[in-house]
């Protein structure tokens, strides 16, 4: 089976489903940024592929690759509700929003508290975090853009990445901390 199909050279791609749409459609755009942060995870992860810095971080965030693909499947679905009750595409667990809830609890407890934001950067693996943080947030803007043809996904999908960002903002100042790296501030009132 070839890799390339030619059915996307005229603009349109296919949905779940068989329904096609413009490349440009709101729901494409959704799902491919949500596409991008699975990658960009993809891209920490491999920054620590002995899991020095993340440790048991590193396994969860593979389950968080799952629930992205998920996710995509769910976005990318023209009918998803259908395809859900016949079990083509898996549900997102209400209770994986709890579980990145316990983890942010768990690292957050390491960690000093903030009293400024923090500057993006450090060690390589928390830049990357950040990285990932800020399409996450892209995603988020994209999923909400399809709430009004889909409001079910105000149930799950979008606390669910919601929560996500703020595990990945939470992992990055992780990362520096394991690394020994201390997060840059921005303190432009501290300093005039």
């Amino acid at each position: 089976m070839k890799i390339y199909t030619k059915g996307g050279d005229g603009g349109e791609t296919g949905l779940l489903g068989g329904a096609r749409v413009s490349k440009d459609d709101a729901r494409v755009a959704a799902y491919g940024t949500v596409d991008e942060l699975n990658a960009v995870i993809g891209v920490a992860l491999a920054l620590d592929p002995e899991g020095a810095t993340l440790g048991e971080s590193g396994p969860a965030l593979g389950a968080v690759q799952e629930d992205l693909f998920t996710i995509g499947a769910r976005l990318a679905s023209a009918n998803p509700e259908r395809l859900l009750r016949k079990g083509t595409i898996p549900a997102l667990s209400a209770d994986r929003i709890d579980a990145l809830e316990a983890w942010i609890d768990t690292l957050d407890a390491e960690l000093p508290e903030l009293d400024a934001f923090v500057l993006p950067g450090g060690s390589p693996l928390a830049a990357q975090l950040h990285i990932a943080r800020t399409v996450c947030r892209r995603a988020e803007r994209g999923v909400t853009a399809l709430l009004d043809a889909q409001p079910d996904l105000a149930e799950d999908v979008i606390p669910y990445i919601n929560r996500l960002s703020d595990l990945l903002f939470t992992l990055a100042r992780a990362a520096n901390r394991r690394a020994g790296r201390e997060d840059a501030m921005w303190l432009p009132q501290r300093r005039r």
